[in-house]
């Protein structure tokens, strides 16, 4: 039995769909992939999106995923937030699970999720750290504890990296199409406005190069910053009062960024 007719057939768990948006990533999205069908929970479905690639990244995918992944191929390329909403669009899971191109995931994290979401179903967001080292045969310890982030301690700063984060599959919960830096950020400060946000402290995803390191979006680190100012602006709509504190957020995201660039 192959193991998409396995995953077809194991009815036990919660469903989790993987979404996977990939540009130009023919190098590395394959190590991605194979880091998912390397997972020891097998309930899932691998969604990837890619963005109107100009490499031989398509090509990869239909030769060698055929018949282990949904691809959608996109004609224009549009971004992250579109291409991870796309594929949020197609899920079918009961969770919806975010993995980068270059990224890789230990391979008991969904095995965990599962457990740990089937335990505490009202959870809307989970997320847990990442590592720069090698992950795979990293031991996971047995008693983990589950925490939760006040929503007030996540208005100073990114806490939270899109390839850790399981969300709820809820139409409510998607990026913002028109934003394509701390789109990300905007998302989970929404969503934990409105929902309790849990992390446990076991890093699963492995990063294969620093958030902010050149090359990918995140290097625009001034863009960055103006796209969390922005989400900053976005909170006035959810609840006025923000209009108080967004001052403060501002000047304190200014400030980050001028004391940074003292720094380098």
């Amino acid at each position: 039995m192959s193991l998409a007719e396995q995953k077809k057939t194991n009815n036990e768990g919660l469903k989790f769909s993987v979404v996977i948006p990939v540009y130009n990533g023919e190098l590395t999205i394959q190590r991605a992939i194979d880091s998912v069908l390397a997972q020891s929970y097998i309930n899932y479905e691998i969604i990837v999106v890619d963005d109107a690639s100009t490499d031989k990244s398509n090509e990869i995918l239909q030769n060698n995923y055929a018949n282990e992944i949904l691809l959608i191929q996109k004609v224009i390329n549009s971004g992250g937030s579109v291409a991870r909403n796309t594929g949020m669009d197609a899920a079918t899971g009961d969770y919806i699970a975010f993995l980068d191109a270059d990224d890789t995931w230990h391979p008991d994290k969904l095995s965990l999720m599962n457990a740990i979401l089937e335990a505490t179903p009202a959870i809307h967001l989970i997320y847990h750290p990442y590592t720069l080292e090698p992950i795979a045969h990293k031991r996971i310890p047995e008693n983990i504890k589950v925490f939760k982030l006040p929503f007030i301690k996540l208005l100073p700063a990114n806490l939270i990296a899109t390839p850790c984060t399981i969300v709820r599959n809820d139409p409510k919960i998607r990026f913002d199409a028109n934003m394509r830096y701390s789109e990300d950020y905007d998302l989970w400060l929404r969503t934990g406005y409105k929902h309790k946000l849990y992390f446990i402290n076991i890093p699963l995803t492995q990063l294969f190069r620093p958030i902010t390191s050149e090359g990918g979006v995140s290097s625009n680190k001034w863009a960055m910053r103006k796209g969390e100012m922005r989400a900053y602006r976005k909170l006035v709509k959810l609840n006025p009062l923000f209009l108080l504190l967004l001052p403060i957020l501002i000047i304190s995201s200014l400030g980050k960024h001028l004391a940074k660039k003292v720094i380098r």
